[in-house]
């Protein structure tokens, strides 16, 4: 059902947080590549981890800084929107942390 296409991106973009799952993100990148997932549900599915980070962080203590990595490397990659802000989607935040560009690698 491509309507919960969006659900698979999340999921998917979780698992390479807490486990850096090379293999799931070439199966993103084969997936919007193909047309099976859309910009639009690519979009979708990082804002949702994006609104999930507070939580995610509890498991994982960087998962900010891996999905800023993650957000990096989608806009490289093409399917993300160079205008798709980590800011919008994770709130005001009262600790401010997040501030400075982590390194990542691909």
């Amino acid at each position: 059902m491509p309507f919960f296409h969006h659900e698979v991106v999340k999921k998917s973009v979780v698992r390479i947080i807490k486990e850096k799952k090379e293999r799931v993100w070439k199966l993103l990148k084969m997936c919007f590549e193909s047309g099976l997932v859309t910009i639009y549900q690519m979009t979708k599915g990082f804002k949702r981890v994006g609104e999930s980070l507070e939580d995610l962080s509890l498991d994982v203590p960087d998962a900010a800084e891996k999905f800023s990595c993650c957000v990096e490397r989608a806009k490289v990659d093409g399917f993300l929107d160079e205008s798709f802000a980590i800011e919008e989607t994770q709130g005001k935040k009262e600790n401010g942390s997040s501030s400075s560009a982590p390194t990542c690698t691909s």
